[in-house]
């Protein structure tokens, strides 16, 4: 009975916990059941810890809007017209006043809770042998993994650039105990208080994760990779390199094959993937889209689905400028909309058969050799280790081109190139001080039009999200990002 009801709480969403519209305040933790009565086995923490997995995958974080607010909001991705495709991340359009229409904030400390339940009470079960050891370690150490993610992410969405302010802008509340919020009356730390509690968190979790390849959960590989991105974000060019270079020299995961590289796209579990979501017909938890929303009605170019976002005339300039790259492949224009109006195909579904099911790359290798090529570059390893880096991604998209000599913007634009749906363009973009200029002129962009400036830089308010009205008033401790309204 305990495990059913386990497995009903964790699976089926019918945690104490209440709903993300009813606010941050009410995120209890996992749940008290689950805590001290449920999790009695290691088979009954393995569910707890496939439930962390399961809470990520929703709409409102990876399932869709945690890569929109990666690519909406920078020069690659754009919605098709003003009624479809999110066109308030676009535009920018979000106001602190409206209630929750972004729910990623209470979705984040949903799964933070679920993690600081697991964290606290895994250290009960009696476990002898060494297999069993070594597998209550590894599920300790995906919950510290996961809430480094989580974090993280808090801090990209809801912080200004690390290198803005060196991280004394607000960040996320951190909370590392069984609590809730409501209990804890914390107020929002800095940027880099949040940093801090990330990377403490992953250095936790390394030597407890195995580096077995397991393509679904954190393993040491995937959490050493989000490792290689924290230390990126921040600046510690040195620290991003060697974490980065780890993980290509070591791990099992290689770069798929220039012929491959195209139906990657389809496949579960190859051999780039560091990180992805497991999505299926069977384990939908939304039927809004819910995880399987990443491609539902958003990028397919069949009459039936709509193509609601397509990418920029720049990104497609930019990907045909050197004739030969298999990136190309994916900008189509086989849709019933005017041919000008092409369609990404880089998500076809998973196998290729739904469209709308396409598992969430989380980490992927690629990422560890530009991450590499960055940090060597701006740090001690130097020019020729960035170039071979940087060189090895473009020569698999394209075999025809000859080696060259890297410079920061070279792998910059090898990023934005990548990365196009993935969520990472705007994050670059910011963290770097760069600007993002989206003008009239660029395709069907209607961004100016509704009020967002042409170029947005990390100066503008908006590049942060705000903290709700609804999640402040049950919550008069968490502080407003400067500009929204109080």
């Amino acid at each position: 009975m305990k495990r059913f009801i386990l497995n009903i709480l964790v699976f089926s969403g019918l945690m104490i916990s209440i709903s993300s519209c009813e606010g941050f305040l009410e995120t209890r933790p996992t749940n008290v059941i689950v805590a001290e009565t449920a999790m009695l086995t290691l088979y009954d923490a393995g569910i707890v810890v496939n439930g962390l997995y399961e809470n990520m995958k929703w709409f409102d974080y990876y399932g869709t809007q945690m890569q929109l607010f990666g690519d909406e909001r920078g020069d690659n991705i754009q919605p098709r017209a003003m009624s479809v495709g999110w066109p308030q991340i676009y535009t920018l359009g979000y106001e602190s006043e409206a209630n929750t229409y972004f729910s990623t904030w209470s979705r984040c400390y949903e799964t933070i809770m679920r993690c600081n339940t697991l964290i606290g009470n895994i250290g009960n079960l009696q476990v002898t042998s060494t297999a069993d050891i070594a597998k209550r370690d590894d599920y300790l150490g995906q919950a510290y993994a996961i809430r480094a993610l989580v974090y993280f992410d808090l801090a990209r969405l809801y912080g200004y650039p690390y290198a803005k302010d060196n991280g004394a802008s607000l960040g996320a509340v951190l909370i590392t105990e069984i609590t809730s919020p409501l209990n804890s009356k914390k107020p929002r730390s800095t940027v880099a208080e949040t940093y801090t509690q990330v990377l403490g968190d992953l250095t936790i979790a390394l030597p407890l994760l195995s580096k077995t390849k397991n393509t679904y959960h954190f393993n040491y590989w995937a959490a050493k990779l989000l490792q290689a991105r924290v230390y990126l974000y921040k600046g510690d060019w040195n620290n991003a390199y060697t974490a980065a270079k780890e993980v290509i020299d070591s791990s099992p995961y290689s770069l798929v094959s220039n012929a491959g590289y195209v139906n990657y796209w389809k496949e579960e579990g190859a051999s780039e993937t560091v990180l992805e979501l497991f999505v299926s017909n069977q384990a939908r938890i939304d039927l809004d889209g819910g995880y399987a929303s990443m491609c539902h009605n958003l990028w397919h170019g069949a009459p039936s689905s709509g193509a609601t976002l397509i990418p920029t005339v720049s990104w497609i300039n930019l990907i045909k400028s050197e004739p030969g790259d298999v990136r190309a492949q994916f900008v189509r224009y086989d849709s019933q909309y005017e041919i000008s109006k092409a369609w990404l195909s880089k998500f076809p579904g998973n196998g290729g058969v739904n469209f709308r099911l396409n598992n969430p790359r989380i980490l992927r290798i690629s990422e560890a050799y530009l991450i590499a090529a960055e940090g060597a570059i701006k740090g001690s390893a130097g020019v020729t280790a960035a170039s071979t880096y940087l060189n090895a991604i473009r020569k698999r998209a394209n075999p025809s081109l000859s080696d060259i000599t890297a410079t920061d913007a070279l792998i910059q634009i090898e990023r934005r190139k990548e990365f196009i749906g993935e969520g990472h363009r705007f994050f670059d973009q910011m963290r770097l001080g760069n600007s993002i200029t989206r003008a009239d002129g660029d395709g069907h962009n209607f961004a100016v039009s509704a009020g967002c400036p042409e170029t947005i830089t990390w100066n503008y308010f908006k590049i942060v999200l705000p903290i709700s009205h609804t999640e402040r008033k049950l919550y008069p401790q968490l502080q407003q990002n400067p500009g929204y309204t109080e």
